[in-house]
């Protein structure tokens, strides 16, 4: 099974305090109050990935946000799967819909 969480929010279970300082300086940050976790910086993405893979005993994939129309979605299904460089991580592309409309997908590979 895969455990697909999203980069602005997300919750895990209780971790020793050496395990909870490693994920800040990996990059998350969290929200005391609300008891969620975010990505801050994107600069040890891998190392989250794992390291909350270990956590929850699990693989773990983030949802995309889409640059169009903000929404945000999974990589499953995807038409370029096979040619993405960064499916499951916690970045912003383009979704289906979005790929859809052939002016949005041109303004899209233009940006890049």
């Amino acid at each position: 099974m895969t455990i697909v969480l999203n980069g602005k929010g997300f919750k895990l279970p209780r971790v020793e305090k050496e395990k909870f300082v490693n994920l800040i300086h990996l990059g998350l940050d969290y929200d005391r109050n609300a008891g969620l976790f975010s990505i801050k910086s994107y600069n040890n993405i891998e190392k989250v990935i794992d390291t909350i893979s270990d956590i929850l005993k699990d693989d773990v994939v983030f949802l995309q946000s889409c640059i169009r129309c903000g929404k945000d979605f999974s990589c499953r299904g995807c038409n370029y799967l096979e040619l993405c460089t960064t499916k499951n991580l916690p970045f912003s592309c383009v979704c289906s819909q979005c790929l859809k409309d052939r002016k949005n997908f041109e303004t899209y590979l233009t940006q890049f």
